[in-house]
């Protein structure tokens, strides 16, 4: 949940500075919290209705590699206002799963009942998280680009999509 989480904040965070593009910034740089805000809500929608026809690990491991795959195109994306706003709506929409795939998991595995319980250690991801835009800001501050963070949040994506893939028997309770 840790890096679901990491992506959707460095982003939403530096929405501002990661459009490159020419026009109205704040316009567009408003238009885009919007548009983020809009799929994340959606993001839960879709992404619950996904999770309930298949495997936990399916949807997590769909999830992760869908936002890599958003991050690792979002430099060609970002120099234009509606590639900018591809970038927000995508990531807003993944973000929006990681937020319901997780708790979703952890009631499938532990039992509904048990949630309350172990929501508030899942949750507790947001706080390393929380250091995801502070890092790519600074990252940017020094290399004037969002690529080397973006490109590092999707390689950490893809990396515990194997990671999940390694472990499905335990995730989907096929011990």
């Amino acid at each position: 949940m840790f890096v679901g989480l990491a992506a959707g904040f460095a982003v939403n965070a530096n929405l501002k500075e990661l459009y490159r593009g020419d026009g109205d910034a704040v316009r567009i740089g408003i238009t885009a919290v919007s548009l983020f805000a809009l799929a994340n809500a959606a993001g839960r929608v879709v992404w619950g209705m996904i999770f309930d026809r298949v495997r936990s690990t399916s949807a997590i491991r769909t999830n992760l590699v869908c936002q890599a795959m958003v991050l690792l195109t979002a430099p060609a994306l970002l120099g234009s206002q509606y590639g900018f706003w591809t970038v927000a709506v995508l990531t807003g929409f993944n973000y929006g799963g990681v937020l319901v795939i997780y708790v979703s998991s952890a009631a499938r595995c532990w039992g509904a009942e048990k949630v309350g319980q172990v929501y508030g250690w899942l949750f507790s991801s947001n706080i390393p998280a929380s250091l995801s835009p502070i890092l790519a800001g600074m990252a940017f501050d020094t290399l004037h680009s969002f690529t080397v963070p973006l490109a590092t949040l999707a390689g950490l994506l893809v990396g515990c999509a194997i990671m999940i893939s390694l472990r499905r028997g335990t995730i989907d309770g096929d011990r």
